[in-house]
């Protein structure tokens, strides 16, 4: 497999060169980042650079279908925020600061997160985190969940395209009219298929000495480039911009009345 999802970036992307140390520390900064910043014109600068960096995949629609995703989340979170509102006036008044920041944060972090996954090897990345000299705890769960997503997303792709091909009209329509029976037909494939592949990756990482005191791969030290110092220089200059938005903006667009939780 190319990258952790099948199809991967575009071939002309320049990030499939850069190195995976770079890629997580890139990961790394966004999370202290988003967490660090509270105002909104703070993640609104990080939100903006991360975008800039997943656009470089060249995956329009890709990034199209992820925001689409976010924005019905919000939508859904909104609903229910308003909802709680109504039942619980005490709870304080909705805002849309409230709602806002949070899903910044989430979205910064898909932009960073998604270069990764699209960009790097399953091999390369496990290779990078045990000459970081991570510890096994830590690893192990790491290389597992990493390697699983791929595999999981290729057997719910597997379970669609076997009942498309049984005749079951699966759609909007049979959801809605049948939510029990879509179920029943959906969830039980895919579970006793997670099953069996979570078996297989068990299976195939003590077949490669995962767990052991020496690999039965050897691993080769890569260096970085002078597009990993370019990257780096941009992060740097980035958080510079985000403490500076922070400190100087960080009344910007704040709501005056009450939030949405004391």
């Amino acid at each position: 497999m190319r990258a952790l999802f099948a199809k991967g970036a575009a071939a002309s992307c320049l990030l499939r060169f850069l190195d995976v140390r770079t890629k997580i520390v890139v990961i790394a900064a966004t999370a202290v980042a988003t967490l660090a910043a509270s105002g909104l014109a703070a993640q609104l600068v990080l939100f903006a650079a991360t975008l800039v960096y997943a656009l470089f995949l060249k995956r329009a629609k890709l990034l199209a279908v992820l925001y689409a995703l976010m924005a019905a989340m919000m939508a859904i979170a909104a609903v229910c925020a308003w909802g709680l509102q109504t039942w619980l006036p005490q709870m304080g008044e909705l805002n849309i600061h409230a709602l806002v920041i949070p899903f910044l944060r989430g979205l910064s972090m898909m932009n960073a997160v998604i270069v990764l996954a699209m960009t790097t090897r399953v091999e390369d990345l496990l290779s990078t985190l045990e000459r970081m000299r991570l510890p096994f705890c830590i690893f192990l769960p790491t290389a597992v969940m990493l390697r699983f997503v791929p595999t999981f997303a290729n057997d719910i792709k597997q379970v669609w395209e076997t009942l498309r091909i049984k005749g079951w009209p699966l759609g909007p329509a049979m959801f809605t009219r049948h939510p029990i029976l879509s179920a029943r037909l959906i969830l039980a494939p895919i579970l006793f298929r997670a099953l069996k592949s979570s078996e297989t990756l068990g299976v195939a990482a003590e077949l490669k000495g995962m767990g052991s005191r020496e690999r039965t791969v050897l691993v080769d030290a890569k260096t970085m480039t002078s597009l990993d110092a370019r990257v780096y220089s941009v992060l740097l200059l980035t958080l510079v911009f985000v403490a500076a938005a922070e400190v100087l903006l960080a009344d910007l667009w704040m709501p005056t009345g009450s939030q949405l939780m004391p």
